[in-house]
């Protein structure tokens, strides 16, 4: 019996080697092949590493050449009529600008837009883009002084958008205008350059001769100052809340402001219609009428008394 099992043993190890033998050249086929594709593989990324390093050196090496070197010092702008020197050479030397940039250096665009908007002078900036190999196309928008705000004796200049700006950029009123005033007495803190005044009466003041120029009625009827002291008065005390005075002294008595939603309150256009069919009638700079009130469906007018 044993040695039966060791006959069967013997055939079944001879036939195991017998399989060795014939698979073993495929297996070492298959060696050969894989070290062959390893190797060529770990060439492949060396090179693929080298090319990518090189050409990173190359980038750098001529992205560092001062040609492509934009300096703030060869921005420029359109310079408008009315911008005094100071002004011009201000805009010119933005403040937290470097002296020079890459032109390719990240986020530049957005850096050199956050300092331009940091700046009381400018108002907007609508774009900044990159022009090779060392320029920068920008646009902005200025601000301008349109009324000093008067209060308490002192005085501040203010644009458009109720925004304080600061006086010694400018020159204003500007040569063959005269200037206009916000007359406010109201106890708010003064805003910081750049800042809007945070006052409902001013701002009010300022929506009112903003509709006053666009119409072209702040120049035509010579307005000099818009008194918004009593913006919050009640018509039941005999107050008015908004009064336009002209340049010749006629008293514009205006009325509530357009923002503050009362009742049977005449609009500005039907406020401005009255006015102009005084005008009309009295001459356009007003000069014999003490005072005009276009807060009525049909305004009311008193002229000089003459003794």
């Amino acid at each position: 019996m044993n040695k039966l099992l060791k006959v069967q043993y013997d055939k079944v190890i001879d036939k195991i080697r017998a399989n060795i033998t014939i698979v073993k050249p495929y297996f070492e086929e298959m060696r050969k092949v894989s070290i062959s594709l390893l190797l060529k593989l770990a060439l492949i990324v060396v090179v693929v590493f080298s090319v990518i390093w090189l050409g990173k050196f190359a980038w750098k090496h001529l992205a560092d050449r001062d040609i492509f070197l934009v300096s703030p010092a060869t921005f420029s702008f359109e310079t408008p009529d009315w911008a005094t020197e100071e002004f011009v050479h201000e805009i010119n030397n933005i403040r937290g600008l470097k002296n020079k940039y890459n032109i390719f250096e990240r986020d530049l665009t957005k850096k050199i837009a956050d300092a331009y908007e940091s700046s009381p002078l400018i108002s907007k900036v609508n774009y900044v883009e990159r022009e090779l190999p060392n320029k920068l196309k920008m646009k902005f928008e200025l601000r301008r002084p349109v009324a000093i705000v008067k209060r308490k004796r002192k005085k501040y200049l203010i644009d458009k958008e109720c925004v304080r700006i600061p006086e010694k950029f400018y020159k204003y009123p500007e040569e063959g205008d005269d200037p206009i005033y916000i007359v406010s007495r109201r106890s708010v803190k003064v805003p910081e350059y750049g800042e809007k005044w945070n006052d409902r009466s001013i701002e009010g003041g300022m929506n009112l001769l903003n509709y006053l120029k666009h119409n072209g009625i702040h120049k035509l009827l010579k307005i000099a100052s818009i008194d918004v002291s009593k913006i919050s008065g009640s018509r039941k005390d005999g107050k008015i809340d908004v009064v336009l005075w002209t340049k010749n002294g006629a008293k514009i008595k205006w009325g509530y402001s357009a923002s503050s939603g009362q009742v049977n309150e005449p609009s500005d256009y039907e406020k401005l219609q009255n006015l102009l069919s005084v005008a009309k009638e009295e001459g356009a700079d007003l000069t014999n009428m003490e005072y005009v009130d276009v807060r009525w469906k049909t305004p009311l007018a008193k002229r000089i008394s003459l003794r």
